[in-house]
């Protein structure tokens, strides 16, 4: 299992200092510990299947479908250079929340385990309920990892969170 990049830091180095170093292999990689990546397309092509999975949990599709391939590549770009203005103009339309829809049907999520015969909790979540009050973190955590939260309601200390890296050589 291959685990998102904050997710490794919060496991393996938690005590390093930040930036976290991080080398990137495009060509002589480890091949036993990495998966082989053909080319940055295949990266950005992951990215934009990641993005099109959100927004057909928040907007049924609506959003990314109507966007055109210049928006693509500009959101894809903006983050692949650290351009958070030319990201953020294409992403604030995945992002905002539709009133007249009553908000995004579901929030995308992904909780990370180390246990190897569930290594991800992934399902249906939405930000309403049923009374119209609105979902916390906390009230997903009860929902789908009920263990992460103590009788009071607090997050066990054994959640991590997800922290910053930077990308200092790639190879």
């Amino acid at each position: 299992m291959h685990y998102p990049i904050g997710l490794l830091f919060d496991l393996l180095a938690s005590s390093s200092a930040l930036p976290w170093n991080i080398t990137v292999h495009f060509k002589s990689f480890p091949e036993k510990d990495l998966l082989h990546c053909p080319s940055k397309d295949a990266i950005e092509a992951h990215f934009m299947s990641c993005m099109k999975e959100a927004d057909a949990l928040k907007h049924k599709s609506q959003v990314i479908n109507e966007m055109q391939k210049k928006d693509h590549k500009q959101l894809w770009m903006g983050l692949q250079n650290d351009r958070f203005d030319q990201f953020w103009a294409i992403n604030r339309k995945l992002m905002e929340y539709p009133a007249e829809e009553n908000g995004f049907r579901y929030i995308p999520f992904r909780i990370y385990q180390t246990t190897t015969e569930r290594p991800f909790i992934q399902k249906l979540f939405r930000p309403v309920a049923a009374d119209g009050q609105l979902h916390t973190l906390g009230d997903l955590l009860k929902e789908v990892c009920p263990s992460a939260v103590d009788p009071e309601g607090n997050t066990m200390s054994n959640i991590k969170t997800f922290l910053s890296f930077s990308v200092t050589e790639v190879k």
